[in-house]
């Protein structure tokens, strides 16, 4: 047994499986063997060449090594000849840095026993953790840890005045955070107050400098400080090596009188711990028993570790990242669930970790203002100098280049209403010659396709002089100015703009959003719709899906007229996004039904002034495109495709989009001018694998996730997250066309517009660009939502909204009583959460695994979300009826809550040692006054929930979403027929 589970996983590190390592790790946990264990599999050397640690560093396979490290791998267990796998990574500094990245998570995690192992192994403990940053693992544990980490370090040889690339050292990260046990112990270290840093967040500043804001800490500071020390200027630190491998600094010697050689650079006026200031590599006098630093702290309790705000950089990943703003910091401590299993530290992490390992590094952003852009620019480099402070009137100057200017001066017309909310008038004031000339304006455009790889490609160049906006075509326009509008919004009060060089494109070409606009469903009134464009157009998406379901009928059956498809067409176009049909039958339909239907459809096709795609949904798919070989629509597949074009009367400019998931198992035999969408809406979904034979056919594919917020009431931010992450990675890694983010009504429509938005952020910015972190996206999703679809300047509705949601999912993952993250297979759940389902149909809810106190934390949380939306500052359009929505939200969970927890209570079994400990016994057996308590609230709900939903959809799905809030207000209080 034990050698067919090695060759197995031997073959799997050799090939770069992850995934069957993985698997084959699970099954060794579940194995009643002893004989054969996880941990003896990762870490006895059961190979010539020791661990499978050791074999897949040799050959390389950094994905395998960071999964083997996430299994808990020991990187120093030695092979034969005494080569352990840090050993094995010489040579290689891409291998060695995948071990020191373990280091810094292992630090910032407080896993003082993983440092210790890791350390022992023979990864350098002052190990620079980027080119860029230059930080060591003790900043790391001076930003996150806690002190034992930080003892841990320091007891290592950890060097105490380390500089990263700013000058900073660990103290100045300590006196940040504010945490007076880690200065304490930095400056009984040695750690000397007086260096200071030479640019960044700290620029000019000595950590003496930052505790003059706070007496406690000043007041340490001055006990290890001597009266005469006097600031020191800190020199860079030592140059970093590939992959951030600190190096030993070329620094001129000097002998000195003894014979001995010493630094030039060295400062004659040591700190009071006695360190010398200077390079990096010198080795400063520190305390070297940990337990004596222990002894000082508090009744030996663990300090809090509070919310960072913006720093010098962003570190390094997979490890998390703070919140950037300060405003979200308290919120996001009002809200923690405190709640077990956490779902988004445990569960999907250990999904995602195989992608989060194979995203680079960002670059070094240091300003506030800079941290929220969104999409992440491809690339951002900070600059030297005074900001730029715009004025109020924003005049613009347009060099003249290809395009014309008039066709540019629209762009900017578009966005002007976005400069003016924010109180800038944009107006163009001159035109210069192509070689340029002086202007008194102070922000220049130009617009020039030889300068830049693609028309959606873009630079904005700020100084304090001048703002230089350049494209390379009208598209990449566009998109620069919607990142201006965010350095100006996000710059503050103050507006005052950091000099920087943003350079921008996108990964993928087809970057778009699916709504479901079916008659019966829940569909935006047209100006509600135009604001989602507009939020759609900010966030760079170019093509909207517009998913309509057809019954048989001669009649109309779009939702919006001809005349507003017109108007939408135009506001889209202005916006550079490109409206596309998505044709689809109810599920009721059969093949014979399509002959009386073809009118319809190109009745609906001839609306779209702009045809450049056809996309045809599952259902309709599934009818025109049977399996291979069978005989529908005139000979199998590729006859049915060929005749799509013809019954739908479509020009040949027109590329149609079918449904993927109607093709499978067999292979397609489809025509070249087609594009097979992916659909896939559960957070564990494969796109790779489901993309994969199609890509190496040359079928070109575009993916398309979900935002995971119907069948629920508050929706499912960890599965929207997630499931769109992976399918940008993997339209990445498979060539893919792009990504389309997709909103369903639900089968009730109960689920507001408001809740998608977490889904739809976060797909809009992954299709631009999939670099982006997990991490940074996972922990700044609310603020995000914050800054740039809720424009709360208060800095607690994205947190509130993301909250009910998270609160939500939480009842559906603890009543399935399942570990790992075999959950994460139906979520979100095809039958809805089950808060939704207490609400919609409690009779049928399993409560075995469900308890009083769950249901009691969780009105709780909600309670405390609802209190924050009363903090709320919306500066956004429909401000009002966003607040209506989410507070009608909250209150049915709460009524799903309330029901939940009178059905536990009520179906507790008294004899649980001998069957379920809790069974539902129906809402009939319910005490009489809850029934009629619950009754009037479903009243009031169903009252509020009608002024809502006309205030902001059309009316036409009212009546079947109100349905089963009727429905379940019957079941309460029954009428007279149902008594009897």
């Amino acid at each position: 047994m034990l050698l067919e589970i090695c060759d197995n996983i031997k073959t799997a590190v050799e090939h770069g499986r992850t995934d069957i390592i993985k698997s084959l790790l699970e099954a060794c946990d579940d194995d009643p063997d002893e004989n054969v264990t996880k941990d003896r599999i990762l870490n006895q050397p059961l190979l010539e060449e020791g661990t499978f640690l050791c074999l897949a560093t040799k050959l390389h396979r950094g994905d395998v090594v960071r999964t083997l490290l996430s299994c808990g791998a020991d990187p120093g267990v030695q092979n034969s000849q005494g080569m352990n796998a840090v050993d094995a990574a010489v040579g290689s500094p891409t291998m060695r840095h995948i071990y020191v990245e373990e280091l810094l998570r292992a630090t910032a995690n407080s896993e003082v026993g993983r440092v210790c192992q890791l350390v022992a192994a023979g990864i350098d403990v002052n190990a620079r953790d980027s080119e860029g940053s230059g930080n060591v693992p003790l900043h790391w544990a001076a930003c996150y840890g806690d002190r034992d980490v930080v003892a841990c370090l320091l007891d290592r040889g950890a060097d105490v005045n380390a500089m990263n690339s700013f000058g900073a050292t660990p103290l100045h990260d300590a006196m940040f955070r504010g945490d007076e046990d880690i200065v304490e112990m930095l400056l009984q270290a040695g750690a000397n107050p007086l260096i200071q840093a030479i640019k960044g967040k700290f620029a000019g500043k000595t950590a003496l400098d930052m505790a003059s804001q706070k007496r406690v800490l000043k007041e340490l500071v001055d006990r290890y400080i001597p009266l005469s020390s006097s600031p020191v200027e800190s020199p860079l630190p030592a140059s970093a090596g590939v992959n951030g491998f600190s190096q030993p600094a070329e620094s001129e010697t000097e002998a000195d009188s003894s014979g001995q050689e010493r630094s030039k650079s060295a400062d004659s006026s040591g700190s009071g711990g006695g360190a010398t200031v200077g390079t990096s590599n010198m080795e400063p006098a520190r305390v070297p028993a940990p337990t004596k630093v222990a002894a000082v702290h508090r009744r030996g309790s663990r300090p809090p570790r509070p919310a960072r705000q913006s720093h010098d950089y962003f570190p390094p990943h997979p490890l998390p990242l703070p919140h950037p703003h300060p405003s979200l910091s308290s919120a996001a401590s009002t809200l923690s669930l405190d709640l077990d299993p956490h779902i988004d530290q445990q569960a999907i992490e250990s999904l995602l970790r195989t992608h989060v390992g194979t995203v680079p590094i960002r670059p070094l952003v240091t300003h506030p203002a800079l941290h929220l852009l969104w999409p992440q620019p491809a690339s951002t480099l900070e600059l030297d100098g005074p900001p730029f402070v715009p004025s109020k009137d924003l005049g613009i100057s347009v060099i003249q280049g290809p395009v014309s200017v008039h066709r540019i001066l629209d762009v900017w017309e578009v966005s002007r209403p976005c400069f003016l909310a924010m109180g800038y008038d944009a107006r163009i004031g001159d035109v210069q010659p192509s070689c340029g000339s002086w202007t008194g304006h102070r922000v220049e455009c130009l617009v020039n396709p030889e300068l830049f790889s693609s028309a959606d490609s873009y630079q904005i160049h700020v100084s304090s002089e001048k703002v230089q906006v350049w494209a390379g075509g009208l598209a990449g326009l566009h998109y620069a100015l919607g990142t201006f509008v965010q350095l100006l919004r996000l710059a503050g009060p103050e507006g005052q703009l950091p000099p920087v060089l943003v350079r921008d494109r996108p990964a993928v070409a087809h970057r778009g959003v699916l709504l479901d606009v079916s008659p019966q469903g829940r569909v935006p009134a047209l100006n509600s719709l135009f604001l989602m464009v507009n939020l759609w157009s900010s966030m760079k998406v170019n093509y909207l899906h517009l998913y309509t379901r057809l019954v048989p009928s001669s009649e109309w059956q779009l939702c919006y007229s001809r005349s507003n498809m017109v108007s939408l067409d135009r506001y889209c176009q202005d916006r550079f996004i490109t409206v596309v049909p998505v044709l689809d039958v109810d599920n009721s339909a059969v093949y014979d039904d399509l002959a009386d239907m073809w009118p319809s459809f190109q009745e609906i096709l001839a609306s779209f002034p702009n045809l450049r795609y056809v996309h045809v949904g599952p259902k309709l798919c599934s009818l025109l495109l049977p399996p291979a070989n069978e005989g529908a629509c005139g000979g199998g597949r590729e006859g049915a495709a060929r005749q799509l074009w013809h019954l739908l009367s479509l020009p040949p400019s027109v590329t149609l989009m079918l449904c993927a998931n109607s093709l499978q198992p067999a292979a397609p035999a489809l025509p070249s001018n087609v594009v097979l969408v992916q659909y896939g809406f559960q957070a564990d979904y494969n796109f790779v694998d489901a993309a994969q034979d199609y890509y190496a056919r040359g079928v070109t594919m575009c993916l398309c996730p979900g935002t995971a917020s119907w069948n629920s009431l508050a929706g499912c931010p960890e599965a929207a997250v997630c499931n769109t992450y992976r399918a940008a990675r993997a339209a990445v890694s498979t060539g893919s066309l792009g990504v389309v983010v997709a909103h369903w009504s639900g089968s009730h429509h109960l689920t507001p517009h408001t809740f998608g938005w977490p889904g739809f952020l976060a797909g809009c910015g992954l299709a631009w660009n999939p670099d982006t972190h997990w991490d940074y996206l996972h922990n700044s999703l609310p603020d995000l939502l914050d800054a740039h679809v809720f424009l709360d300047s208060a800095g607690v509705m994205g947190a509130a909204v993301v909250g009910l949601g998270r609160a939500e999912t939480y009842v559906t993952y603890a009543g399935r009583e399942l570990g790992g993250g075999a959950e994460l297979a139906d979520l979100p759940p095809q039958g809805g959460s089950t808060l939704y389902r207490l609400l919609t149909d409690p009779d049928n809810v399993a409560l075995d695994c469900l308890s009083v106190d769950l249901f009691a934390r969780v009105t709780k949380y909600v309670k405390k979300c609802q209190n924050m939306f009363f903090r709320a500052k919306l500066e956004c359009e429909c401000a009002e009826v966003i607040l209506r929505e989410v507070q009608l939200s909250a209150d049915l969970l709460l009524t799903a809550c309330r029901i939940g927890r009178t059905l536990v209570t009520v179906g507790m079994n008294p004899n649980s040692n001998m069957g379920l400990a809790v069974i539902n016994l129906g809402i009939c057996n319910l005490p009489p006054t809850f029934r009629t308590d619950i009754a009037n609230k479903l009243l009031a709900h169903i009252e509020q929930y009608k002024g809502t939903w006309l205030q902001n959809h059309l009316p036409a799905g009212l009546q079947g979403s109100l349905l089963v809030l009727t429905s379940a207000l019957h079941r309460f209080v029954p009428d007279e027929t149902q008594s009897s």
